[in-house]
């Protein structure tokens, strides 16, 4: 069985454009928005506020719950793929999306992501060391 791959045919079927399957586009698209809009930001320079940004983005992630085994059968290259379009699309396209077509892009980007989050908490971490001795030094 392999996972459902979105690609041309489901963009070609989904330009009908399809509600989600509450049929709402309500109050909750703001707070969704600027969540996935956080998520896909990339971090500024080394600051304390930049740490806690990306220790607030990684809790939302990992809020998610997308478990390591949702793609343990899919290449690294297709998630790739499926988080570079999650990421580049807009959240109205998105919404546009068959169900099954946005959550497997959304999940890759947040299984992505947290990774990548990761990563960027472990090199602000080690920058900030570098500040504070560097510091440390110049005082000494």
């Amino acid at each position: 069985m392999h996972p459902h791959r979105p690609g041309e045919a489901d963009v070609a079927a989904d330009q009908g454009g399809t509600k989600s399957a509450d049929g709402d586009d309500g109050e909750g698209d703001e707070d969704i928005e600027a969540v996935l809009s956080q998520i896909k930001a990339h971090p500024g320079n080394v600051s304390l506020n930049s740490l806690l940004d990306e220790i607030s983005k990684l809790k939302q992630v990992r809020a998610l719950a997308v478990p390591d085994s949702a793609f343990a059968r899919v290449g690294p290259q297709v998630i790739n793929a499926w988080r570079a379009r999650a990421a580049a699309s807009s959240p109205s396209h998105l919404r546009r999306l068959a169900d099954e077509a946005r959550h497997v892009l959304l999940a890759a980007l947040v299984y992505q992501r947290e990774r990548e989050i990761t990563d960027t908490l472990v090199e602000l971490l080690n920058s900030t060391v570098h500040h504070i001795n560097a510091r440390a030094e110049k005082a000494a």
